[in-house]
């Protein structure tokens, strides 16, 4: 496109009509608590235009599938696959793609996986942070993951709302102000404590929004893990120490209330058993982790993730057609003038570590 620096996006939003009309078949007219809008391909290319950004890796943004039955969602999942196939053969050099899949219905999303990434030639996968209650590295889960690394897959992984029942505090008035970050705290946390990072080292996840917190509370992660390693190598006796502290207290405690108690040693029981098989620190399973900066480009975000991971697996992403124009024009000055980057690692974030991600 002639521009002087090459910018790709991987955090490019797409709102095809059948999966916009499907959702407002059954209510659902809102996203991260903002209306859904109209969309065209065109809308898309005079976005890059304006803001010389040259290639975009489509995406389905919150709420997705989640709002449907299995077999609804399953089709929906399919008609925005079959969509982004062909928008990537009419516009070659302006769109790659990632697949949307009908989770929290894992066969479906296997097949679906198979069928997007085998057949249509996506370039990957995009996955939410959590279905509701269950967020990713849950063990429901699974056979997802499995058949991810079997494919190499790249899977982008982008923030959900709550369940419905959550109540957010009373002047936060959106999800997308902090909640989606949190979530993908709390999906990318789940991954590594679960084992999933270990286990299926193949998958590269690129988290959005900069990981949400997870920079930030690195050492609070990493100690928490090195701790949880240390007590599973011997719990009966490197759990004494604790129990022989105020004994007596813990037992009337677990006495009065044997129920509650019961049920918290189980879920800490469970919660400590992948922590056998880690062979690595958190610290260095968040530095695999790739980290998209789309509205997170100030000089604290920069900072925290200097600390995290390399330059290598940070990459840029706009959050179009949800964040305004306007506002991704600033992510773009800001990385532009930062002093936290040098240029070539500037040119590096804004596209030469996504080609390199994707070759």
């Amino acid at each position: 496109m002639g521009n002087e620096r090459q910018i790709i996006d991987i955090h490019h939003h797409i709102i095809p009509k059948v999966y916009r009309d499907a959702l407002k078949s059954i209510g659902v007219t809102t996203a991260g608590g903002f209306p859904i809008r109209k969309w065209e391909p065109q809308d898309s290319i005079n976005m890059m235009d304006e803001l010389n950004i040259d290639v975009g890796y489509t995406s389905i943004s919150e709420p997705a599938t989640i709002p449907f039955k299995k077999k609804k969602a399953a089709k929906v999942a399919r008609q925005v696959n079959e969509y982004q196939a062909q928008l990537k053969k009419d516009y070659p050099d302006r769109f790659k793609s990632f697949a949307l899949v009908p989770m929290p219905y894992v066969k479906e999303t296997i097949k679906e996986i198979e069928y997007a990434l085998d057949v249509l030639g996506l370039d990957g996968v995009g996955l939410f942070s959590n279905y509701g209650t269950e967020f990713l590295g849950n063990d429901a889960f699974e056979k997802v993951m499995a058949t991810l690394n079997e494919r190499h897959a790249k899977v982008f992984i982008h923030p959900s709302s709550n369940s419905a029942d959550f109540k957010p505090p009373q002047y936060v008035v959106a999800d997308f102000i902090q909640e989606f970050t949190f979530n993908t705290t709390r999906a990318a946390t789940n991954l590594i404590f679960s084992g999933t990072l270990e286990r299926y080292p193949n998958i590269k996840f690129i988290l959005a929004h900069a990981g949400g917190t997870l920079p930030y509370i690195q050492w609070r992660v990493h100690n928490t893990l090195e701790t949880q390693k240390y007590i599973i190598q011997d719990p009966k006796k490197r759990l004494k120490s604790f129990m022989n502290n105020g004994k007596t207290e813990i037992v009337k405690e677990v006495i009065k209330h044997p129920v509650r108690y019961a049920k918290m040693f189980n879920l800490y029981r469970n919660g400590l058993q992948p922590s056998k098989t880690l062979t690595k620190t958190a610290s260095e399973y968040m530095s695999h982790f790739y980290y998209d900066i789309g509205l997170s480009t100030g000089s604290s975000t920069f900072s925290s993730l200097k600390e995290v991971t390399t330059t290598p697996h940070i990459v840029f992403g706009s959050d179009a057609h949800y964040a305004p124009n306007h506002w991704i024009a600033k992510m773009i000055q800001d990385i532009e003038s930062t002093n936290a980057f040098s240029e070539n690692e500037k040119k590096d974030i804004f596209s030469q570590n996504t080609m390199h991600l994707f070759k």
